[in-house]
C-alpha cells in the first residue's frame, strides 16, 4: 500500500512540474498539464483519452479513467468490471507550489474468462480514501503528503479442474500514511520522513469444506527516512530516460550527459532507515494455534558513501505455538523473546559512481563485465564480512546471547573464516531440562550429550554466566576458548 500511494503521487507530480509557474487556472494551463501527464506515455496511449484535464472552479481536475488505460494494455484471459475513473484536484499557488487533493473509493473485480482452468476471480475494494498533499515544482516532488483510506477488502478464489475451492479473504480497517520533508542543507536535497499504520488486518484461508488457516494481525506501524536524497537529481535522471525511450543508442554527447546525471545523482542517500513492527499477531490451524505479541523488523544504511554499513535487525516477543505444532515436550522451550542483528559492513558505494562512469552504456551484454568491476570494486580483497553484533535467545530454560563476524571468500564458498563469542546464562538449568525431555524425545539425546561436552569447554564470567569464544579458520580448524577441536 505505501509504495502504490508514493507511485501514484509520483505519476501525478511528474505533470505538474511543467504546468506550475502561475497560479491562473484556465483552458491553455489544462492543456499544459495534460502534455505533461501523458508525456512519459506511447503516443497512443497518450491520445486514448485515459487521463483528462478541465479547469474548474479555480483548479484542475485530472480524471484517470482505469478502464481505457486496461483496454490499452490489452488485458487477456480476465473479465474486469467495476472500474471507474479516479479524480484529483490540483491547485496552483502564488508561491509556486502546489496543492493536491483527492478521494476516491475502489471496487474491482476481475474473473478468468469461461471455460479457463483453474478457474480466478480476485476482488479489490477499498470502501473510501482521500490524500492531500504540497507538490514543489522546483524539485519534482512531493514535499508532504497525508492519505487515508478505509474498509480494504482484497479476495482471491480458485477453482481447479476437479472444482475443489481455494480461497482467501484478507480485509484491513484502516490505513493511514503521512510523507513530510525539509530541506538538507544541500542544493536540491531533501530529508525526508515516511510513517504510516494499517490497523486489524485478517486474512482466512480457506477450501470448500473447511478452514485451513486464519490471520490476525492487530496492528502493522512502518516508518522510515532518508537524509539528503537528490530528488531533482533523480527526476531530470528519469526525464532523460523518458526523452531517449526510444532510442536504440546513445550519441557520444548524450552518454556524456547521462553520466554526468548520475554523477550528480551520487551518492544516491546520505542515510536511510525504516522499521516495520507486527503487534498481537494470532495464526490458527486445524493443527493448532499460535502467535506472537510482537515482531519488529529494522534496516538501516548510513557511514561515508565509500564504507557505509547496512544493519539488519529482527525481534519478536512472546512467541507461542501449539502442542498441535509441535510435540509437547518442545513447547517449554520455544523463546520468549529472541533477536537477530546483522551488518554489512564498509560497503563501497563510491565505486558505483566511478565504475558506472567507464560504463559504455551502448553495449548492454557488457553488464557482466560491469558487474564484475563493481563486485571488485565493492570487495577489493575478494572477501565479504557479515557481522552478528546480537543474536539472542530467552525463555524460562535458557538465556543464550552470541556476537561475532564471518568472513567468507566471493570465489570459493568454502573458504570461511568466523570467530564468534557465545554466553550462556543458567546452563545447568538448560542441562537438566533437555536431559529431562530426552527421556521421552530421543532425537534429543545427542543435543543433551553436545551441551555437556559444551560446559566442559566453557569459561566463567563475573556475573555467573559460560562463554565461549568460538573461532574457525579457513582450513576448517575449529578453536574453542584457546583449545584446538578436531
Amino acid at each position: 500500500m505505501r509504495f502504490k500511494a508514493m507511485a501514484a503521487a509520483a505519476v501525478f507530480a511528474v505533470g505538474l512540474a511543467g504546468a506550475s509557474r502561475a497560479a491562473d487556472v484556465n483552458e491553455q494551463g489544462a492543456k499544459n498539464l495534460l502534455g505533461n501527464l501523458t508525456y512519459f506515455m506511447p503516443k497512443d496511449m497518450a491520445k486514448s483519452g485515459i487521463i483528462a484535464v478541465k479547469p474548474v472552479n479555480g483548479r484542475y481536475e485530472v480524471t484517470y479513467d482505469l478502464k481505457k488505460f486496461l483496454d490499452k494494455l490489452n488485458v487477456t484471459g480476465f473479465v474486469i468490471t467495476g472500474l471507474k475513473p479516479l479524480t484529483a484536484l490540483a491547485t496552483p499557488q502564488d508561491n509556486g507550489l502546489w496543492n493536491i487533493e483527492g478521494s476516491n473509493a475502489i471496487d474491482v473485480t476481475a474473473r478468468s474468462k469461461p471455460g479457463q482452468t483453474p478457474s480466478v476471480e480476485l476482488r479489490y475494494a477499498l470502501a473510501s480514501s482521500s490524500f492531500k498533499g504540497v507538490f514543489d515544482p522546483a524539485l519534482y516532488y512531493v514535499r508532504s503528503m497525508d492519505m487515508k483510506g478505509s474498509g480494504i477488502t482484497f479476495t482471491t478464489q480458485t477453482i481447479d479442474k476437479d472444482n475443489a475451492v481455494q480461497k482467501s479473504d484478507a480485509t484491513a480497517d484502516s490505513i493511514v500514511y503521512t510523507l513530510s520533508s525539509s530541506d538538507s542543507g544541500e542544493p536540491d536535497k531533501l530529508d525526508l520522513k515516511m510513517d504510516g499504520s494499517l490497523q486489524s488486518l485478517n486474512n482466512k484461508i480457506s477450501s470448500d469444506t473447511m478452514t485451513l488457516a486464519e490471520i490476525k494481525v492487530g496492528a502493522i506501524d512502518f516508518n522510515a527516512s532518508a537524509t539528503k536524497l537528490p530528488v531533482k537529481a533523480l527526476n531530470e535522471l528519469f526525464r532523460f530516460f523518458s526523452e531517449h525511450k526510444e532510442a536504440k543508442t546513445l550519441s557520444e554527447d548524450e552518454s556524456t550527459a547521462l553520466k554526468a546525471l548520475l554523477q550528480k545523482m551520487m551518492p544516491i542517500v546520505g542515510s536511510f532507515g525504516e522499521t516495520v513492527a507486527l503487534k498481537d499477531v494470532s495464526v490458527t490451524t486445524p493443527l493448532g494455534d499460535g502467535g506472537l505479541r510482537q515482531m519488529d523488523y529494522s534496516f538501516k544504511v548510513a557511514g561515508p558513501s565509500n564504507a557505509m554499513n547496512a544493519d539488519f535487525g529482527l525481534r519478536a516477543e512472546k512467541l507461542t505455538l501449539a502442542s498441535g505444532l509441535v510435540p509437547e515436550d518442545y513447547v517449554a522451550f520455544i523463546p520468549n523473546a529472541a533477536e537477530m542483528q546483522v551488518q554489512l559492513p564498509n560497503l563501497n558505494f563510491t565505486a558505483l559512481a566511478e565504475v558506472l562512469q567507464q560504463t559504455d552504456f551502448n553495449h548492454p551484454a557488457g553488464q557482466e563485465a560491469v558487474d564484475k568491476q563493481l563486485r571488485q570494486a565493492m570487495f577489493p580483497d575478494g572477501t565479504m564480512t557479515v557481522n552478528f553484533p546480537k543474536v539472542s535467545a530467552v525463555s524460562g530454560l535458557y538465556d543464550v546471547e552470541a556476537s561475532g563476524s564471518m568472513r567468507g571468500a566471493l570465489d570459493d564458498t568454502d573458504r570461511v573464516t568466523m570467530n564468534m563469542t557465545v554466553l550462556a546464562r543458567d546452563l545447568d538449568k538448560t542441562i537438566a531440562a533437555v536431559q529431562e525431555a530426552a527421556k521421552t524425545q530421543q532425537d534429543l539425546a545427542q543435543f543433551s550429550f553436545g551441551l555437556m561436552m559444551a560446559k566442559g569447554f566453557a569459561k566463567t564470567d563475573p556475573d555467573g554466566r559460560s562463554r565461549w569464544e568460538v573461532s574457525i579458520a579457513d582450513d576448517k580448524t575449529v578453536t574453542i576458548n584457546g583449545q584446538v577441536i578436531k
